[in-house]
């Protein structure tokens, strides 16, 4: 009982930490952190994106409690797409912890995050690529599923890049609202039709991984 305790007080008071915003955008001379970023658009990245918000952070995240950290700096791209950031990094920030960078181009954009671990020079340079997809909705008609046995199923799983390196997953909804896994088999019973949507990345590909089986 006593480590029940314990631990719900270390989850309140993980919850209750915020990160330092009192210092941002700090001059820095000598040993210093230096992030280059780029942010870009459409298929590979090609378009660069202007105007976007960048914001440059650090922080440990942990169990149960961890570091809320700082933000170090923010500031909107230039028409390259890019923006640099130098400052001097606390001592503990080269010891433990991530930094951070999270970019935000209105609501027509999805928004990126991504930490990187292992800087522990105060004289480094990072150079980064912050990809993020425009927005469009998606719609897709399920028709005439009509399982047989148990072992009967029916899957059609859109996705999109996030980067060059990770496919995202969409969550399709039906028309109510209501969330759903788009994967169906004998428990969901038979239908002639059904319509789901959901947001997938409006300037480059979808995919889609449809997986079945009929009648064993």
């Amino acid at each position: 009982m006593k480590i029940i305790y314990l631990l719900l007080i270390a989850i309140l008071l993980t919850s209750c930490l915020k990160r330092n915003e009192k210092a941002v955008n700090q001059p820095c001379s000598g040993n210093c952190i230096t992030v280059n970023v780029r942010v870009g658009t459409d298929l590979n990245s090609v378009t660069p994106v202007s105007n976007a918000n960048v914001e440059l952070g650090w922080n440990r995240p942990a169990t149960p409690i961890g570091d809320a950290g700082r933000l170090i700096a923010k500031g909107t791209t230039a028409s390259d797409g890019k923006i640099s950031f130098s400052f001097k990094a606390q001592e503990k920030e080269l010891k433990d912890g991530q930094f951070y960078i999270s970019v935000k181009k209105g609501t027509e954009y999805f928004e990126y995050h991504d930490g990187f671990y292992g800087v522990k020079k105060a004289d480094s340079t990072l150079n980064l690529e912050a990809h993020i997809p425009s927005k469009a909705n998606i719609k897709i008609l399920f028709k005439d599923f009509n399982p047989k046995i148990s072992t009967d199923y029916f899957s059609c799983s859109p996705s999109y890049k996030t980067n060059n390196y990770t496919l995202m997953g969409l969550w399709l909804y039906k028309a109510n609202g209501q969330g759903t896994n788009p994967w169906f088999s004998l428990s969901d019973g038979a239908f002639t039709s059904l319509e789901l949507s959901g947001v997938t990345a409006g300037n480059e590909y979808t995919y889609f991984s449809i997986l079945k089986k009929i009648n064993g």
